[in-house]
């Protein structure tokens, strides 16, 4: 007994394979990218979050001296920045293209900014999606406690 198959099908399971494998591939491209720049922005907040805590401890000592501790810990504009910049020395080295800011804010608060710009690893070429760019800001303040 012989199976009659219809003729003009042969190759069309082939070409459904391929459409999927593809479809597949696109998908998986796309979680690695979107991977990429979810840990990307958790790196970068936690930076701006532990310069923030770093320069939070910049106090402005003329002023503590004078005033005294007031309504909290008087913070160094410069001081805050110094510090800062140690800590972005010290991280910029597993985050390439990082960018921080600092200011006092109210002379008790710092506020720090933290940018970088992403090179998705997969989508960037073939999506035409480009790089992005990520941003956060982190405020922080010094607790004054009564001794």
């Amino acid at each position: 007994m012989s199976v009659h198959r219809p003729a003009g099908d042969d190759g069309s399971v082939l070409l459904l394979v391929v459409g999927l494998f593809a479809l597949l591939l696109g998908l998986v491209g796309v979680v690695v990218d979107v991977s990429a720049v979810v840990l990307s922005r958790r790196a970068l907040a936690s930076s701006a979050d532990g310069a923030a805590i770093s320069a939070a401890q910049a106090l402005d000592y003329q002023v503590f001296y004078a005033q005294g501790p007031g309504r909290g810990v008087p913070l160094s504009e410069v001081g805050v920045r110094e510090r800062v910049a140690g800590y972005l020395a010290d991280v910029a080295g597993d985050q390439p293209g990082l960018q921080m800011s600092a200011r006092v804010e109210a002379g008790y608060t710092v506020v720090v900014t933290a940018r970088r710009t992403v090179a998705l690893p997969v989508g960037a070429g073939w999506l035409g999606i480009g790089d992005v760019e990520l941003s956060t800001v982190a405020r922080a303040r010094a607790p004054l406690t009564p001794p």
